[in-house]
């Protein structure tokens, strides 16, 4: 990530009626934009096209909330995007998730987690790695979900790899103190021997 902001969010006086409207679910506690939408402003026709995409992934997904945020996380961690890292800590807080189980899906020790959550996280990483995932992988997949699910899941994959490549390349920073330290990638790697 670059060490300089490379692209500064828009201010909300400048920006459509339609967008502030497609926005509005999208504010913090005090009513400000999240960093990253207000960045993504800078081109208002794609950033509310990108949201009504967004809110499946994030608010209509068929998989289980602490799966999902599992995934996002260990994206957040592979990318070492620390800002999609620290929005989804509280997400996953929210959830249930306790601080082990967050620290487990970045780091790769899901031996603690479900069977569900350890096939998810599998995927995620050869979605990361391969673009794809293999067929003793595709058979635990269909053996835990439905292909709704499954779809599911690769939009998950895909939404916060595109998320986790624009917080890197644009320089988007935590909007406070990170909640959580976000784990090194050495840390983050995947385990061959997984499935």
């Amino acid at each position: 990530m670059p060490e300089e902001l490379r692209l500064p969010p828009v201010d909300e006086a400048d920006l459509q009626d339609k967008t502030l409207a497609s926005l509005a679910p999208y504010r913090d506690q005090e009513g400000r934009i999240y960093t990253i939408w207000a960045t993504l402003a800078h081109h208002e026709d794609a950033l509310r096209r990108f949201l009504v995409f967004g809110n499946h992934v994030l608010g209509k997904n068929t998989l289980p909330l602490r799966s999902r945020e599992l995934m996002i996380l260990r994206i957040a961690t592979r990318a070492q995007a620390v800002y999609e890292w620290d929005q989804h800590v509280r997400i996953a807080r929210r959830a249930g998730l306790d601080d082990d189980e967050i620290r487990a899906a970045a780091t790769g020790a899901w031996d603690g987690l479900d069977e569900l959550d350890q096939v998810l996280l599998a995927a995620t990483d050869s979605l990361i790695d391969r673009q794809g995932v293999g067929d003793e992988l595709w058979a635990r997949l269909r053996s835990l979900l439905s292909i709704q699910q499954i779809i599911d899941v690769l939009y998950t994959v895909g939404q916060y790899l595109t998320i986790a490549t624009v917080i890197n390349t644009l320089g988007v920073k935590p909007e406070g103190d990170l909640l959580l330290d976000l784990p090194a990638v050495e840390l983050a790697e995947r385990k061959d021997a997984r499935v």
